[in-house]
């Protein structure tokens, strides 16, 4: 599995990043943009075989649903999402509680790319960007250059409960406890902190 090796950003940065109570699920991105989905909603096809373009579709569906911020359809294309589920409710409640988080924007994913490591199986990188509710404005992408890993299952692309795990823990000591649980509850060891 690949690992974010840019994880460790400012934690301002990426605690607006993981925003998880306050992102929105949409495939919609700034014009142009590769990986936000343009500006109308994109069915993905089902796929049994990893192809970049049908896997950066996926892959992105994945991460707006995960990013979307509603504890309905978060974990709904993410790999042993069920495990992880109560450490994303306490990163939000986190995030909310350190004051990190805003009711007004929503985060996304952009620029996703995806390498086939597999017939099933893909790693990608991303970046995120940031949009208003009320006026659809959008920021610039962050610069966040993260990465994490994908596979296809029901027919449909899920993003591995190691890249939640990464991306929570790039928001440092603010979502540590949540970053601590996320990786235990799918066995996986807590990196050590730098």
């Amino acid at each position: 599995m690949i690992s974010g090796g840019n994880m460790k950003k400012s934690v301002a940065v990426l605690a607006a990043a993981v925003l998880a109570g306050t992102m929105g699920a949409a495939l919609a991105g700034p014009a142009g943009a590769k990986g936000g989905g343009g500006t109308k909603t994109t069915t993905v096809p089902k796929v049994t075989k990893c192809v970049t373009k049908t896997a950066v579709a996926g892959i992105t569906q994945a991460m707006n649903a995960f990013l979307s911020g509603d504890p309905t359809i978060a974990m709904k294309y993410v790999d042993q999402g069920a495990k992880i589920g109560a450490s994303y409710q306490l990163s939000e409640q986190l995030d909310t509680a350190a004051g990190l988080t805003s009711a007004t924007k929503l985060t996304l994913p952009i620029n996703v790319k995806a390498t086939c490591t597999g017939s099933t199986k893909a790693n990608f990188t991303y970046d995120l960007y940031m949009k208003d509710k009320t006026t659809a404005t959008t920021t610039a992408p962050l610069g966040l250059n993260e990465a994490g890993n994908a596979l296809i299952k029901k027919g449909v692309w899920y993003i591995s409960a190691t890249t939640v795990c990464d991306l929570e823990n790039g928001a440092g000591s603010v979502a540590a406890q949540a970053t601590n649980a996320c990786y235990m509850a799918i066995g996986q060891p807590v990196p050590p902190a730098s």
